[in-house]
């Protein structure tokens, strides 16, 4: 029986032996055989990478065992896989056994004849992987800006890369070196002139009701809102989630830095949201201007059980800035309610919450009024004793 052993390290070394004229078959010592000829690095989790090689190796007509084996870095065994790509109808991979004790593995594989054949060996390698990060310049008008991403590429796998084809999350992939223990920052793309809009946002379950009476000046969170769409010069691969450093053009040929905000994952067709701080320019005071109960139902003692409620809330919003801004209010309304009357154009981002895009001038002030009943509000001692458990 002829048989062909390969024992590989990680680095590119392959040992090959011929064992004749008996069933049983022994490992030998490493030979030095050609480097991997190509190799691509899939990041598609943290801490691992999936990493997969070709090689040509000499097979013989009959039985071949082949030995991989590993040292110094952390290869997840059942991960391992050996795929030839020539003659793949016709090499078999009969098994595959771990010797006791060793980092290794023993493909046993029929081949009908002597071939060059070239193979792909894959597997999960630990300790690499791949972080997005992005930098973002807005134009002195706040109307477009440039956006570049950038991959933070970290190897302390115990592997050196002469060269790979890199990519993440199924991401266009760019051809790199890196060594162990060495961290790339590498620019993957980068995309000028992308429509923004500045969106000041005042959320009535976070932010307080009257502000005058707040012991601190709070602020109204400003962000910058753009579209991962064509036809705002993206929408060609989702936005995956990373730090973005955020940046203003001055006019002077240089930059002033806004903020940092964290980027979550944006699919196509949706908005990425980044926050660059608070503005004190703007003012939010919310009064409830009416409440009454109505549909009341008493207890045989005359005690409340279960009532309706119909309430008139103003939020009234002033711009003290020398530019126009747009404000977003999100009123949350809980519990089962019907609207009676809402002065503004308003969208559902749900069963409770209301948002309000309302666009105010300089020095402008603006009342939003809402008018709503909520129905079947529970008394205190009601909702105690007749709760539902979950």
């Amino acid at each position: 029986m002829a048989a062909i052993t390969l024992r590989s390290t990680v680095l590119g070394y392959i040992l090959l032996g011929i064992l004749f004229c008996s069933p049983a078959w022994a490992r030998t010592s490493l030979v030095a055989l050609p480097l991997r000829q190509d190799t691509a690095i899939k990041l598609d989790s943290r801490g691992s990478a999936l990493v997969q090689e070709k090689r040509t190796l000499t097979l013989k007509k009959g039985l071949n065992n082949i030995d991989f084996s590993w040292q110094n870095v952390m290869i997840d065994p059942d991960s391992i896989q050996f795929v030839p790509l020539q003659h793949a109808d016709e090499i078999s991979i009969l098994s595959v056994s771990y010797p006791p004790g060793e980092s290794a593995l023993v493909w046993k594989i029929y081949s009908p004849g002597d071939f060059e054949e070239k193979v792909v060996i894959s597997y999960l390698l630990a300790n690499i992987d791949g972080i997005m990060a992005y930098q973002a310049i807005t134009g002195l008008d706040e109307k477009t800006m440039l956006l570049k991403s950038f991959m933070v590429l970290r190897n302390f796998s115990g592997e050196n890369f002469d060269s790979a084809a890199v990519s993440i999350n199924s991401g266009k992939p760019f051809s790199t070196a890196i060594d162990h223990l060495e961290t790339k920052k590498i620019r993957i793309w980068q995309q000028p002139d992308i429509p923004i809009t500045k969106i000041y946002t005042w959320d009535a379950e976070k932010m307080p009701h009257d502000p005058r009476h707040a012991r601190t000046a709070p602020g109204i969170p400003a962000a910058y809102e753009l579209s991962n769409t064509s036809g705002s010069k993206l929408g060609q691969r989702p936005l995956l989630e990373g730090k973005v450093r955020i940046f203003q053009d001055d006019g002077k040929q240089s930059t002033i830095f806004l903020g940092e905000d964290i980027c979550g994952f944006t699919p196509v067709g949706d908005k990425a949201r980044l926050h660059i701080g608070d503005s004190r320019d703007i003012v939010v005071i919310r009064r409830v201007m009416d409440s009454n109960r109505s549909n009341i139902k008493r207890n045989k003692k005359g005690k409340i059980q279960v009532y309706d409620e119909s309430r008139t809330v103003n939020v009234i919003a002033q711009n003290l800035k020398d530019k126009p801004v747009t404000l977003s209010v999100l009123e949350t309304i809980n519990g089962h309610w019907q609207p009676v009357s809402i002065s503004m154009e308003y969208e559902r981002l749900d069963h409770k919450t209301l948002k309000f895009k309302i666009p105010l001038l300089p020095n402008q002030k603006k009342t939003l009024t809402l008018q709503y009943k909520i129905l079947n509000i529970f008394s205190g001692s009601y909702a105690r004793f007749n709760r539902v458990r979950q």
